[in-house]
């Protein structure tokens, strides 16, 4: 059995890892604008491939949503514990099955995310297929130079220019849609703040960067 934070902890530190190494490996040094700035791709590829799941175990997701919301009905942190410290065989850690929690789970905050008709459920289901490529040529860019850093800065501003956008549109919809009525604060700030935010600072970060990347046509500040 393996626990959902091992499996979780392991993919986001073993994929960085093999970034920075082949950073350093290429160019002979620890850059930590590269390697904070692919352990963040990293992250994004794994909730890409969580969004995966959402698109395509929608149904799954709403049944577990109704099966969970009136128990954990003012309880909605105890269910996202429970999920977030289970464990699963090694042999289903591949199957999109085990995943369903961490929607499941979420939409006890927010229900759009067990409605196909919902913003959250489509901006996140256009992420994973509008940006999991792009963002993966990116991070392996700042290493391997697949193309001028000018054309990689205007393939950046366009990715992380799209992940600030429907995160502050997202925020905005939450509030709006009075989603946050009915949890404490203290929730909303773990649950919706903390998970959602490095998609809005990362980005912010990010298009800085890419504009250093037109402006100079060089990679020398991943040097």
């Amino acid at each position: 059995m393996v626990p959902i934070p091992v499996a979780i902890v392991s993919f986001v530190v073993g994929l960085t890892a093999l970034h920075v190494g082949l950073h350093h490996a290429a160019h002979g040094v620890f850059n930590l604008t590269q390697a904070s700035l692919a352990c963040f791709l990293v992250i994004n590829l794994m909730i890409n491939l969580w969004e995966f799941v959402l698109h395509g175990e929608a149904e799954q997701i709403r049944r577990e949503y109704e099966e969970t919301r009136g128990p954990y009905q003012g309880r909605e942190a105890v269910r996202a514990a429970e999920y977030f410290t289970s464990s699963v065989p090694f042999a289903q850690l591949l199957s999109p099955r085990t995943w369903t929690g961490v929607w499941s789970s979420y939409a006890l905050y927010d229900r759009g995310y067990a409605d196909r008709r919902s913003f959250g459920w489509n901006i996140d289901v256009g992420n994973a297929w509008s940006t999991a490529l792009p963002a993966t040529v990116f991070a392996w860019g700042m290493t391997v130079e697949l193309m001028p850093a000018r054309l990689l800065g205007a393939l950046g501003i366009a990715v992380f220019w799209q992940m600030f956008y429907g995160t502050a549109v997202y925020f905005f919809q939450f509030f709006n849609n009075k989603n946050h009525v009915g949890h404490s604060t203290a929730s909303i700030v773990a649950v919706v703040g903390a998970t959602n935010g490095l998609w809005f600072a990362f980005p912010l970060w990010a298009l800085w960067l890419c504009v250093q990347l037109i402006e100079t046509n060089s990679y020398a500040m991943f040097r």
